[in-house]
């Protein structure tokens, strides 16, 4: 061999080295289907597509019917618990690939359940639930703006700064993250359970923290709004079985640096006595999981409003008007209890569908500058034009 064909020969394997592990550092950007803050992912199954609900509060999950079409043996049950308590014994099985976008999973355990069918009103059919540990010693960056998860082997690759990491926990061995979180001015942290199965909630507050909160003076019973009793939610495996429950004004929730000001939360009787932070917290801004280093990151979108108490000067329920400020705008226009809102900025409320009435943020719609509401009362239509109060003067 004559020493420029040897030559080339070395350039062309440095250049394929350096090339294959320039791909390999590249990030894969995936989008998926945003149904208000849940994430669908599109999974391939021996080229066939399904589609997947991520929650990080989960592990792998496929339904019966897939076992059944792939013709999956099992081996072996492991003991489940979902967040309200409920346990069972449930069979794994062992899926040859899993395939999302350009990632690939080999030989993943898998367990065998029904997901929870919560997006019918959308016409989506859940086929299984992909968990964390899919993107086990990978970064994965959530944008539900984009629809982007965008998937790199080290922070550094990401195209974008952050500040402030907040320590991942992983308890008994099982992927599912933990971060701590502040309440008001208070220097105890609760370590929570970052949990996009909590589909619309910022902050399910366990009953144990509720206890907790009221013992060391950083809430009082003022903040107690409402009490509900014997919810009818559904974990993975069975039914939400507490007795009595409570609506929780929370005055300041405190993430790393991001403040949540004035969020109304619902508890829950935890079984690990543990309070959820949920996928409510992907409306607001970009989150990083570094499952390198076991960090966490939040980082608020430019615009996101962070104060969840509502501008607007009246109160609705199901539609109905519930309560109208005294001597405010609402009240000088004729809005009264009782009252019917029909419109809202064009937005015609009562023929809205389920799946459209959850694709629409609605603390970030009530936080508009300028909103046209159109009620329906006994007297006819009262149309009132809402302006939001200057935020220096209040006026």
């Amino acid at each position: 061999m004559n020493k420029k064909l040897f030559g080339a020969i070395i350039l062309m394997a440095i250049a394929a080295f350096f090339y294959s592990k320039y791909v390999r550092n590249v990030p894969v950007v995936i989008p998926f289907e945003v149904i208000r803050h849940s994430i669908i992912f599109d999974m391939e199954i021996e080229g066939e597509t399904y589609n997947f609900f991520f929650d990080t509060g989960a592990g792998t999950i496929i339904s019966p019917e897939l076992k059944d079409i792939y013709g999956l043996d099992s081996i072996g049950n492991y003991q489940m618990a979902d967040f309200y308590g409920n346990t069972a014994t449930i069979p794994i099985s062992t899926l040859p690939e899993l395939r999302l976008n350009q990632l690939s999973k080999k030989n993943m355990e898998v367990a065998i359940l029904r997901p929870l069918q919560n997006f019918q009103f959308c016409d989506i059919k859940i086929d299984g639930i992909l968990g964390l540990e899919y993107f086990d010693s990978k970064v994965i960056k959530i944008d539900l703006r984009k629809g982007e998860l965008t998937v790199a082997s080290a922070i550094s690759f990401l195209d974008e700064d952050f500040i402030s990491p907040i320590p991942l926990t992983f308890k008994h061995g099982i992927k599912r993250p933990y971060i701590n979180i502040h309440y008001s001015e208070s220097t105890s942290a609760e370590n929570v359970l970052f949990d996009t199965g909590a589909l619309n909630d910022l902050l399910r507050l366990s009953n144990t923290a509720l206890q907790t909160l009221l013992k060391d003076s950083i809430i009082n019973t003022k903040h107690i709004m409402d009490t509900t009793f014997i919810h009818e939610n559904k974990g993975l495996i069975g039914t939400q079985n507490d007795s009595i429950n409570y609506r929780v004004h929370i005055p300041k929730l405190q993430i790393g640096e991001s403040e949540f000001l004035n969020p109304v939360v619902n508890t829950f009787d935890s079984w690990n006595e543990n309070s959820i932070l949920g996928a409510g917290i992907l409306a607001k801004g970009v989150i990083v999981l570094d499952l390198v280093n076991d960090v966490f990151y939040f980082k608020p979108y430019p615009d996101a409003i962070l104060d969840y108490g509502s501008p607007v000067d009246f109160l609705t329920s199901n539609g109905r008007v519930l309560h109208v400020k005294d001597s405010s705008n609402a009240y000088k226009a004729g809005v009264k209890k009782g009252h019917i809102l029909r419109v809202a900025n064009g937005i015609k409320l009562d023929s809205m569908s389920l799946c459209e009435h959850q694709t629409i943020d609605w603390i970030e719609f009530y936080n508009q500058k300028n909103i046209q509401f159109v009620f329906e009362s006994e007297d006819g239509e009262i149309v009132y034009n809402y302006e939001a109060p200057d935020p220096t003067t209040g006026m």
